[in-house]
């Protein structure tokens, strides 16, 4: 019984609200306009029995009832966004104190349904070692003098090798094969610091240390004192060695650059020599450029600082004279070649991008 007459109210509200609101005549109330709504209707009506069995089985809306009763719900079909605007509160309540305005709420509710994005400054870049100065750099190229070599780079222990791969188990850490030991590390920044950079250099690969390796820096320092005689003060005298662990601590003499695996670098100077003072100004300059360029590259001492070592390691008998040990004993050749590509940068960014 209640039933039956909460039906007769409803339809008898229905009624009256027939008659006592006025037809919409803008120009949106043409049958077009009603029929290019019809899907608003179906889907409110959809969802209220009682308009759904009024409707006339989905064909076009004629009927001016389930109009009414939208807009008694403060539906208008017209704007569709109105039906946006009742399923979500917050929405409603700035329509609310707008309610004059649909333009307004329409664009606010477009601004609220705005994909969010995010710009390039607001995503976070990786700077990972492999983000890194690209090489080479034209701007340091000049032009070739080779009666006027610039750098002379030897070897006080030239057979210091490293391993042919990854899966390499040979024992022996020395070799007189120029492809696997530290002297083909120095071919590698002979190449790159002529052909790409214009600087002349002096390779001298001399087996210093081959038979008679506590005498090593007496013969190499023979070598040097020639060629230092013969053309005077080099830019840079570099004696390349590879240092040497008693277990594998590959990952911490190992980065990666620009996604190659490449052997770090150490330099060491010697204090307790009467050039110390000018060599370690010209080491912290390069040590900069690495930390500049190549995030990561340098061991974690960067610089070794000994008191004497053996006969000063050579570096009293130029200003220039810096000792660099590439990798160690646990590297492969690939990934110390790699370094020589990176170490030349450094050098060239030294003696010729210094003004």
């Amino acid at each position: 019984m209640k039933r039956k007459t909460l039906c007769i109210t409803t339809f008898l509200i229905i009624f009256l609200l027939c008659l006592i609101v006025p037809k919409n005549v803008n120009a949106d109330s043409t049958p077009v306009g009603k029929s290019q709504n019809y899907f608003y209707v179906k889907a409110i009506s959809n969802t209220l029995a009682l308009i759904n069995s009024s409707s006339n089985g989905g064909q076009e809306v004629n009927s001016e009832i389930e109009y009414s009763i939208l807009s008694f719900l403060g539906i208008n079909i017209f704007n569709p966004i109105t039906i946006i605007t009742k399923q979500m509160s917050y929405l409603d309540k700035n329509e609310a104190s707008t309610n004059t305005n649909n333009a307004s709420t329409q664009e606010k509710i477009i601004e609220a349904v705005t994909p969010f994005s995010l710009t390039q400054s607001q995503v976070s870049n990786s700077t990972t070692p492999t983000d890194v100065a690209i090489i080479p750099s034209s701007q340091l190229k000049q032009t070739l003098n080779e009666a006027s070599p610039r750098v002379f780079i030897y070897h006080t222990h030239a057979t210091e090798s490293y391993l042919t791969s990854n899966t390499d188990t040979t024992k022996s850490t020395f070799s007189t094969d120029e492809t696997r030991n530290v002297v083909g590390v120095g071919d590698v920044i002979e190449t790159e610091l002529e052909k790409t950079y214009g600087i002349s250099v002096i390779h001298d690969k001399t087996l210093h240390n081959l038979l008679d390796y506590p005498n090593a820096y007496k013969k190499s320092a023979v070598t040097l004192d020639k060629y230092l005689k013969e053309f005077g003060d080099f830019d840079l005298v570099i004696d390349l060695h590879r240092d040497g662990a008693p277990v594998n601590n590959k990952n911490a003499i190992t980065t990666k650059i620009n996604g190659q695996d490449t052997a770090k670098i150490m330099f060491v100077v010697t204090k307790g020599n009467p050039r110390y003072a000018k060599q370690k100004v010209l080491v912290d300059s390069m040590v900069g450029i690495s930390n500049k360029l190549f995030p990561g590259f340098l061991h974690d001492k960067q610089i070794s600082v000994m008191n004497r070592g053996l006969d000063f390691y050579n570096q009293n008998r130029s200003d220039n004279a810096v000792l660099v040990e590439v990798g160690n004993n646990n590297n492969t050749v690939s990934e110390v070649k790699n370094t020589g590509k990176y170490l030349s940068r450094i050098f060239a960014e030294q003696l010729n991008g210094k003004k």
